[in-house]
C-alpha cells in the first residue's frame, strides 16, 4: 500500500453521481488532504434513484455488493458503501479483504465517541418509514442503547439533493427537539455542507455527517491495515 489511501465510494442508486455527487464532493472537500483519494461511482443499472425502505435497499443490494467487489479488484485500499440502510454491506464484508465501511456504521461509531446518546435527523415523506430498518442496523452494530431517537423532517431525500430552500431551518428545528425532548447529546445529520454547517452553528452539541464519517473511518482502517474479521464475516463457500 502506498502513502496515498485510495477509497472507492459507491452511491448505490441510478443517477447518484448526477443527483448527489456535487453535494458529497463539497462535504469531502472539507476533510480532504493529499494523503487520500476518493473516487465516487454510482449504479447506473439499478431501477431507483433513492432508498428509504428495506424493499428498496434489497433491490440495489446485489449490484451494490458487486460494485464493492470491483473496487477491490481495481486496487483500491477501502470501499465505502453509501446509504444509511446499508444495502449489501454485510455481504461485501464477507467477500472483500479490504475495509468495507457503511454509512450508519461509521456515523454511529464517531457519534458514540463524543456523546453516549445521539439522534438521527433525516428526511422522510411518511412518518416512521425506514425507522425499523435503520434501528435493526444500529442494533446489529450493538448501539441500540445509544440512540435517543430517529426524527424525520417532511421532505423526500431528493429534496436535499436539489438543495431546496428551507431545509436547513426545518433540520435545525427538528434537531433542537431531539436535544430538548429526546435528550440527545449529539446529532447525526443529513444533507449537504450548507445544512451540516447550519446544524453545527445552531446547535449546542456535536453534529456528525455520515458522508464525512465514512471517509474518515475508511482512511483510518486502511492506514492501520485493519479490515473486517474473517471469523465474523467468513468468506462464502464457492
Amino acid at each position: 500500500m502506498g502513502a496515498k489511501i485510495r477509497i472507492y465510494k459507491i452511491l448505490p442508486i441510478c443517477k447518484g453521481l448526477e443527483n448527489w455527487g456535487p453535494l458529497h464532493e463539497e462535504l469531502l472537500a472539507e476533510i480532504a488532504h493529499d494523503g487520500v483519494e476518493v473516487v465516487q461511482v454510482d449504479l447506473p443499472d439499478v431501477p431507483i434513484t433513492s432508498i428509504s425502505s428495506s424493499y428498496e435497499a434489497d433491490i440495489v443490494a446485489p449490484a451494490h455488493t458487486q460494485a464493492a467487489v470491483r473496487g477491490e479488484a481495481e486496487g483500491f485500499d477501502a470501499v465505502i458503501m453509501g446509504c444509511l440502510l446499508e444495502p449489501g454491506v454485510s455481504a461485501a464484508k464477507e467477500l472483500l479483504r479490504i475495509p468495507v465501511v457503511g454509512d450508519t456504521g461509521a456515523a454511529i461509531h464517531l457519534a458514540s465517541l463524543v456523546a453516549p446518546k445521539f439522534s438521527f435527523v433525516l428526511p422522510g415523506t411518511k412518518p416512521g418509514k425506514g425507522d425499523r430498518a435503520l434501528s435493526d442496523i444500529v442494533r446489529r452494530y450493538g448501539f441500540a442503547n445509544h440512540v435517543a431517537s430517529i426524527r424525520r423532517v417532511a421532505a423526500p431525500t431528493l429534496a436535499f439533493a436539489r438543495q431546496e430552500a428551507g431545509l436547513a431551518e426545518v433540520m435545525v428545528n427538528e434537531a433542537k427537539l431531539a436535544i430538548e425532548e429526546d435528550r440527545a447529546q449529539a446529532i447525526i445529520g443529513y444533507g449537504g455542507l450548507d445544512i451540516i454547517r447550519e446544524l453545527r452553528s445552531a446547535l449546542p452539541v456535536p453534529v456528525v455527517s455520515a458522508i464525512q464519517a465514512t471517509v474518515l473511518v475508511a482512511e483510518a482502517l486502511a492506514r492501520a491495515r485493519l479490515a473486517q474479521s474473517k471469523i465474523a464475516f467468513a468468506e462464502p463457500t464457492k
